[in-house]
């Protein structure tokens, strides 16, 4: 999740960086043998955590391979910067709809729930629909590097002329810690489209706790690089559900002097962009969750598309 930031707000991460210097070192990251014996959500945010740019993108790319996926590297280059998009389609319907998830983490970060979580819950998802695709959708998982640094990758992807029409996309962020999920940016439009109904649907079905918000203000994602390709976008981030206030109070008002001690912020941003956000904070059951509301998403939106 890229954030820009004020003079309030730099001193506020410099706070929290200092702060999080006590922090245990997080452990290696898992390498790719090893997770292929034992392969988990869980096992492949370790895989992932700890790695730079080009590891991860190289992991997931790993990670297709070994689990027969067809998918494309999308190179792209954007002034100095040099980054590859991941891209896997499955399903075959003409309708499409694109599950983003970026690969690429704050430097000198693990990154685990920032955004190894939610790589390897969109992993997870899009192996359970190889092994039953959707009939009357096409949905794409795209593996964006960049958006750290200025949603670059899903910059690029928009360009692509396939993505006019799509039914939207969903930026998946955070998906590492909590019982509950978020649906940001909603607007007027979008709370009423075919791909918000269904991921409330989903959620409804298995009682996971959710919410629409509206717009954030400082903080953003991948769905927003294809609003002017009049693409419907949103983000969702997985939260404890005992933190939704707060969280909308975070976000809504980052620089806040209150958030300078690390336990009153929303537990999601205790870690976020620091050290500690390393894989010992992630949970299974948050991952497994978040895979399972990306298949039943996709499951509701085949079903409701093939009555059309």
């Amino acid at each position: 999740m890229v954030k820009s930031l004020g003079i309030a707000g730099l001193a506020a991460l410099m706070v929290g960086l200092l702060a999080s210097c006590g922090d245990p070192a997080p452990p290696r990251p898992l390498e790719m043998s090893e997770y292929l014996k034992a392969p988990s959500p869980m096992a492949f945010v370790r895989v992932l955590s700890g790695r730079d740019r080009a590891g991860r993108t190289d992991a997931v790319k790993d990670a297709l391979d070994a689990a027969s996926i067809t998918y494309m590297e999308e190179p792209f280059v954007y002034r100095s910067f040099e980054g590859r998009n991941i891209v896997a389609d499955v399903g075959r319907g003409e309708r499409l709809l694109i599950i983003a998830a970026h690969t690429d983490p704050v430097p000198d970060t693990p990154a685990a729930n920032d955004n190894a979580s939610c790589v390897a819950a969109a992993l997870s998802a899009l192996q359970s629909l190889k092994a039953q695709p959707p009939q009357n959708l096409r949905v794409r998982f795209l593996f964006s590097d960049g958006e750290e640094y200025g949603l670059l990758g899903a910059k690029n992807h928009a360009e692509r002329p396939d993505v006019l029409g799509a039914i939207g996309i969903a930026s998946f962020e955070m998906c590492g810690i909590g019982d509950a999920f978020g649906v940001w940016d909603v607007g007027s439009g979008t709370r009423k489209s075919d791909m918000v109904r269904a991921m409330q649907k989903a959620g409804d079905k298995f009682g996971i706790y959710n919410g629409l918000h509206g717009g954030v203000p400082r903080f953003s994602s991948d769905h927003r690089a294809f609003y002017d390709k009049g693409v419907v976008g949103v983000g969702v981030t997985v939260l404890p559900k005992d933190d939704e206030q707060t969280l909308r109070r975070y976000v809504d008002n980052p620089d806040n002097p209150l958030w300078l001690i690390k336990f009153l912020r929303p537990m999601i941003f205790q870690t976020y962009h620091t050290p500690g956000d390393h894989p010992d904070t992630i949970k299974p059951a948050a991952l497994a969750m978040t895979a399972r509301l990306m298949v039943e998403t996709v499951r509701i939106l085949d079903s409701e598309t093939g009555r059309k």
